[in-house]
């Protein structure tokens, strides 16, 4: 079965969570808040616990993973192997559905099974916004 998890940085530390994400009023907000359930124990019968992100933050988990064995999830920056491709991941609907490597030559391509397979995380948008400027020099990460 697809795992369908999201994540997206602490409001309150700026540190990374996963989970199951959710838009909702907690407690005596009148706002929505933008809020991924995390599984930790906060008590003896293994309850749910929840923690407010940053909505700008948030990322789908694309249910692959890299040829380290690293989660790939959207925004993350990866890099082919074999072509060198450097590109973000994304969400693509136009001449098919699914999840494609925005690169930053050539632009948005698909990526095969063995292709995702090929790659590996090299950062992502958020903490990494330099590797997608042009310089294709990653031999130092």
């Amino acid at each position: 079965m697809r795992e369908i998890l999201f994540r997206a940085k602490r409001i309150d530390n700026g540190e990374w969570v996963e989970g199951y994400y959710l838009k909702t009023t907690l407690g005596k907000d009148i706002e929505p808040s933008d809020v991924i359930f995390v599984p930790f124990k906060i008590n003896r019968s293994g309850q749910w616990g929840w923690i407010k992100v940053l909505p700008e933050t948030l990322c789908q988990f694309t249910g692959m993973v890299d040829k380290n064995g690293r989660r790939i999830w959207e925004n993350d920056i990866i890099k082919h192997e074999i072509s060198d491709t450097i590109g973000v991941v994304k969400w693509y609907q136009e001449d098919y559905v699914g999840w494609c490597v925005d690169d930053i030559v050539i632009g948005e391509q698909q990526f095969t099974d063995e292709m995702w397979n090929e790659c590996e995380v090299i950062g992502n948008v958020f903490g990494n916004p330099e590797l997608m400027k042009g310089d294709q020099s990653c031999t130092d990460l």
